[in-house]
């Protein structure tokens, strides 16, 4: 699937043809989406598994089929299935009871997390950190997602997806976005305006590039590249759900990128509805959920 940039694209052969003769770095809306998309692909098994469950009437025995295609992938899904992440009480051994056990969505959401840890390879303390981030995300959005009316499973996959653009800005240019990770910064939107500076893009936009070209649903793109906006009373109810926990997530301890002000939790949850608000768990209590599901990537 070609990958949709804004501005003029040329054909992929004349990209690469240029790429032959440019500098280590060309920081444009051309030459960077051609990195990230030499960037290890998103998992195809995962990819299928997110296809394949959007199907209401897909055959279990068949989606067992295609995740065992893949043994080590097959043995990360069962890992986690019995891991704390997911509390489930029993163990689980054999795949195929684990799939009809657990049901379609929560092993779609496993197969993302599980394609997520896989993208992410060998990690450093930044690609560790900002993973944290992307993790407790997903994880409060997972614990707030009844208020808006959303599945758990749909949600968590938003919030674990949501900042894939700065983990693949880390990977394709390493050097340049540790000195924008580790720079000195008074709050969050410093740290976008020091991306677009060095690279001429921000993780948002890098984030919906990915999502595009793996033909992944573009919801996900939109949440990439918008979760860091000003709100707007049109924005859709996931986007709102993934913005209000990414701050969440930094108030409770979880920031991609330290800043001098971080949000304090009452100012991360008062952009919400006042029933919202009162609704959500208090700080303690949410941190210490979130901590004690995230033991389960620490392995």
């Amino acid at each position: 699937m070609p990958l949709t940039v804004t501005g003029t694209q040329p054909a992929r052969a004349t990209i690469e043809a240029n790429r032959a003769t440019e500098p280590d770095l060309q920081t444009d809306t051309i030459t960077i989406p051609v990195k990230l998309c030499n960037l290890p692909p998103f998992n195809g098994i995962a990819a299928q598994v997110l296809a394949l469950t959007s199907d209401a009437d897909i055959d279990l025995k068949e989606l067992s089929l295609l995740i065992e295609g893949d043994p080590a992938f097959a043995a990360e899904i069962l890992f986690l299935a019995n891991s704390s992440l997911f509390g489930f009480p029993s163990r689980m051994h054999v795949l195929r009871h684990a799939i009809a056990i657990l049901g379609l969505d929560r092993v779609k959401t496993i197969a993302v997390t599980v394609a997520m840890r896989g993208f992410l390879g060998n990690r450093n303390s930044l690609v560790h950190q900002c993973w944290r981030h992307s993790a407790a995300c997903a994880l409060v959005c997972d614990e707030l997602s009844a208020l808006w009316d959303f599945s758990g499973e749909r949600a968590y996959t938003a919030g674990i997806m949501h900042d894939i653009g700065r983990l693949g800005l880390l990977k394709s240019y390493p050097k340049e976005s540790a000195q924008v990770l580790g720079g000195d910064y008074q709050e969050a939107g410093d740290v976008l305006k020091a991306e677009r500076n060095a690279l001429n893009v921000d993780h948002g936009r890098a984030g919906a590039w990915l999502i595009d070209y793996w033909a992944l649903p573009a919801t996900l793109g939109e949440v990439c590249e918008r979760h860091h906006d000003a709100p707007r009373t049109k924005d859709p109810p996931l986007l709102r759900l993934v913005r209000a926990a990414c701050r969440i997530a930094d108030a409770i301890g979880f920031p991609a990128v330290k800043c001098r002000r971080q949000p304090s939790y009452p100012e991360a949850v008062s952009v919400l509805a006042p029933k919202l608000r009162k609704a959500i768990p208090p700080e303690e209590d949410l941190r210490a959920i979130v901590t004690a599901r995230l033991a389960a990537f620490e392995r």
